[in-house]
């Protein structure tokens, strides 16, 4: 089923709001030859035949960490495929489809954030955040595990550590650590200086909503700002738990350099920022519903006719610009449209929005490109320069299988790598040596 693509030109060159036009020239997916990324080649790594969970580009774009569904580590050279070194990351699996993810790697290529278990042979044991080393994949520093601090009155619950003798009635009870998070995504921020955390409840059920970001020193590891998810006064129902109708399955988020700030979505579509100042109040109060949410920035609206209320679109993914002029959305459910947004952060103001296209996740690749990957529902593969308004790459009609989850772009040239099968990649580029963003 062909799918109209939408036309991006207004993103940098108009103030007002704009929608998918029936005229548009960029209605098909056929992309202009002349300017048309390709799929340059796809290559085997050296995994010893491990499939490939999670990787990112090294910032000189030569090679890259990754990790394997068999729990291992690898860094590899990209002119070829070959093997740097291999370290084990032991960890019983907790899912169907497990390994350990690398989060980020620093701005300097000597580390890279991925995650730790506190006993590899429990499937129940948290994770926690690990500092490794590009060099040799061993680890620099370990981050403590985190205890949930969640306390709500009005919905009755309390996962607070609570004390040793009921946490050993609990464990001779077979209940479980009710009180431990564990590590859900990091960044570096700040130039690397900083590490930006989120940690969701280790327990099915809790970590619909007990979910935290903290802030730490990336040399001392200190933990430096810390803040609980609560809901918006406007859409809380204190009832419920942290105030949410509808649970979090996910808490996407990007760090503004420029803003200083953290901007987050929520399960009650919602884009939260809240900055330094948010997060010390937030820390400062104990009862969740007392917590100081922060700002709302942004609320997408459905265009769907079939939902009666238009503004509980759940956030599903973000992406910021480099320059941090823009955000990108993807919000909606399942019952309306999953819908493309862009927010311009200068003037505060949506100005395009598009139910053409179920994005799931997006990256900011330059100023002018975007590379969007459909959500599960969709195996669509879209590279975009926003700021002419065309369409660069469709995998529409193309023989090729394109992980629309697992993918990255080159930190220095036009070049983003996908998964095409088990340790295979697939390089998309344009035709030619490879050029600066």
């Amino acid at each position: 089923m062909v799918i109209p693509i939408v036309l991006l030109l207004s993103i940098l060159l108009s103030a007002e709001t704009s929608r998918y036009f029936e005229n548009s020239p960029f209605r098909s997916e056929k992309v202009d030859p002349k300017i048309a990324w390709q799929i340059q080649n796809s290559l085997v790594l050296d995994t010893n035949g491990e499939n490939i969970f999670s990787f990112q580009y090294l910032p000189d774009g030569k090679s890259i960490i990754l990790g394997t569904t068999d729990f291992n580590l690898y860094r590899i050279q990209l002119k070829d495929g070959s093997q740097i070194w291999k370290a084990n990351a032991k960890m019983m699996f907790q899912k169907e489809y497990d390994g350990p993810a690398i989060f980020d790697i620093s701005p300097d290529g000597k580390s890279f954030l991925s995650f730790g278990q506190t006993d590899p042979n429990i499937q129940a044991s948290e994770r926690f955040l690990v500092l490794r080393s590009t060099d040799n994949g061993q680890i620099q520093k370990s981050f403590p595990v985190i205890q949930s601090e969640f306390h709500s009155l009005t919905a009755a619950i309390d996962y607070r550590f609570p004390g040793e003798e009921e946490a050993k009635q609990r464990e001779e009870a077979e209940l479980g650590m009710n009180w431990i998070m564990t590590i859900d995504r990091a960044v570096f921020i700040h130039g690397g200086k900083r590490i930006l955390a989120s940690y969701k409840h280790n327990m099915e059920g809790p970590n619909f909503y007990d979910r935290r970001f903290i802030i730490y020193d990336t040399k001392s590891g200190k933990a430096l700002l810390d803040y609980q998810l609560t809901c918006d006064p406007e859409t809380a129902n204190w009832d419920q738990p942290a105030g949410f109708e509808i649970a979090h399955f996910q808490l996407p988020f990007v760090y503004s350099e420029n803003r200083k700030s953290i901007l987050f979505g929520t399960a009650h579509g919602r884009i939260i920022e809240i900055t330094e100042q948010t997060m010390i109040k937030n820390k400062n109060t104990s009862l969740v519903e007392n917590k100081l949410a922060g700002d709302v920035l942004f609320i997408p609206l459905s265009e769907s006719e079939d939902l009666a209320t238009k503004d509980r679109q759940t956030i599903r993914s973000l992406s910021i610009s480099p320059d941090n002029r823009y955000l990108f959305i993807s919000a909606g459910v399942e019952s309306g449209y999953i819908q493309f947004h862009v927010f311009d952060l200068k003037i505060k103001k949506e100005i395009f929005i598009s139910s053409k296209v179920e994005a799931g996740k997006i990256i900011s690749a330059s100023n002018d490109f975007i590379v969007i990957g459909g959500n599960h529902s969709s195996n669509d593969f879209y590279i975009i320069h926003a700021s002419k308004g065309t369409l660069v790459f469709s995998n529409v009609g193309l023989e090729s299988n394109l992980s629309t989850s697992n993918f990255a772009s080159n930190p220095v040239g036009k070049e983003v790598i996908a998964v095409s099968g088990g340790n295979k990649i697939s390089f998309l580029r344009p035709p030619g040596p490879l050029t600066p963003w």
